[in-house]
């Protein structure tokens, strides 16, 4: 009898090692899963802290922070996106999985309105659409943070085994508590804030006159030019916004002299942050006579200061 028992009992052993084996496996590939998922939610986390830190900004925020943040969190949802459309290791993890993906969904969806919103209503002051796409994009933030609170449960309910499984950290990608659409009001007021750089536009800015011969300051400060009968006058042009400046006329004007003298030079298109030196024809001058240089833009298109496009200098021709 035990002859015929012992090959049984043998192969019923060996096929429980195999499930318990196989049981094993699935429960550190689901551990894993979750584990993955964490890790993700902790920059989710960190991506709700920096949206907040740009709403608290938005009144004086330039557009290369915003697309920066926007284009960080972006990123991590896209990654959390990617991860959810694989197939979990069991069934098991399908709720969770459900969950997470509706959850990265809405808050995608948020995240795109809200930056449109925000662009928009800088680039375009008379929009009457901006406050119902914030609107949305809130509405869709606060759904995706709701939804992320039912995973959150689903998660820690989860039976991974004998394992405990480690919480999801908290993620909040609304930047505020409140109704959404006095929030969404206020939001689309700081956006258009005149002391933001959110707007495309250019902002050409004289910053320096140069004069050939050279001049030099005197104790009284006035500027001083050795003696000579012309001189050659030259502007630094900086394009101060955060788009290409369209090509523009600087005009000089010198008064002083027995009439008054202009002169014209074209300023093409600049980059942002970047800077030409304008040179203009020579001028007449007289020693001895006490003259003003003003460079003036003429901003034919969009510019963020229009204060700052115009330089005026005194100075005196020395006698020889």
């Amino acid at each position: 009898m035990l002859r015929v028992l012992w090959p049984i009992l043998i192969v019923v052993a060996a096929i429980l090692a195999v499930i318990a084996s196989s049981a094993g496996e699935e429960t550190r590939a689901e551990l894993e899963y979750l584990s993955r998922m964490r890790a993700q939610a902790a920059e989710l986390s960190k991506d709700g802290d920096t949206l907040r830190v740009v709403v608290s900004r938005l009144h004086r925020i330039d557009r290369l922070e915003l697309v920066t943040a926007i284009d960080g969190i972006s990123e991590d949802l896209q990654t959390s996106l990617e991860f959810v459309e694989q197939v979990p290791p069991t069934e098991d993890l399908l709720p969770v999985r459900a969950l997470y993906r509706v959850a990265l969904n809405s808050w995608e969806k948020g995240i795109v309105e809200f930056a449109s919103a925000v662009l928009t209503s800088a680039d375009d002051p008379e929009s009457l659409t901006v406050i119902d796409v914030m609107a949305d994009a809130l509405a869709e933030l606060r759904a995706g943070d709701g939804l992320y609170t039912e995973l959150q449960i689903q998660y820690e309910a989860f039976e991974g085994g004998a394992e405990p499984v480690s919480a999801l950290p908290p993620v909040v990608m609304m930047p505020a508590q409140g109704a959404i659409v006095s929030l969404s009001a206020a939001y689309i007021t700081s956006a258009r804030s005149p002391n933001n750089g959110l707007a495309l536009r250019p902002g050409l800015s004289l910053s320096q006159v140069i004069a050939d011969p050279e001049w030099q300051v005197d104790p009284d400060d006035q500027a001083v030019v050795p003696a000579t009968e012309s001189i050659n006058f030259s502007v630094v042009v900086t394009n101060v916004g955060n788009v290409v400046s369209i090509p523009e006329t600087v005009i000089l004007t010198l008064v002083g002299g027995p009439e008054q003298l202009s002169r014209e030079a074209e300023i093409g298109p600049l980059n942002p942050g970047s800077q030409v030196t304008v040179a203009f024809d020579e001028v007449p001058v007289e020693p001895g006579t006490i003259y003003q240089v003003a460079m003036n833009i003429v901003a034919t298109g969009d510019d963020i200061d229009l204060e700052d496009n115009e330089i005026r200098v005194q100075f005196e021709v020395n006698e020889g």
